[in-house]
């Protein structure tokens, strides 16, 4: 189960890396916008809150087989994703996204601004 969350982890990481790249290319002379208005750094971060989630809805997917339920179920080795709340059969995760804060109702959720 790990390998196959290492394999998505590098997948979103090069995905990453390669939209980052071409933007510089495509982007020319021009004046470098902040962060927070590049469309393909929101893009990139959204990318990376989605893969947080995934990889926290995994690790609570085993925590539920092995117990029955989410109650009690923590993230580990995530950075930025925490659980909010677990019930015996949802759960809430919180995700840090650059310098914004994401919520995931699981499981099966999208990361969304909208709090759980």
């Amino acid at each position: 189960m790990t390998r196959g969350l290492g394999i998505v982890s590098l997948v979103v990481s090069l995905v990453i890396s390669l939209m980052l790249f071409s933007s510089q290319l495509t982007r020319g002379g021009s004046k470098p916008a902040s962060p927070k208005e590049n469309p393909i750094v929101q893009q990139a971060s959204s990318v990376a809150a989605e893969a947080a989630a995934m990889q926290a809805e995994h690790e609570l997917a085993a925590y539920q087989a092995d117990r029955g339920t989410f109650v009690g179920a923590t993230v580990t080795d995530i950075a930025g994703v925490t659980v909010l709340h677990a019930e015996p059969t949802t759960f809430c995760l919180q995700i840090a996204s650059n310098g914004g804060v994401l919520y995931d109702a699981g499981p099966g959720g999208t990361p969304t601004p909208q709090r759980c």
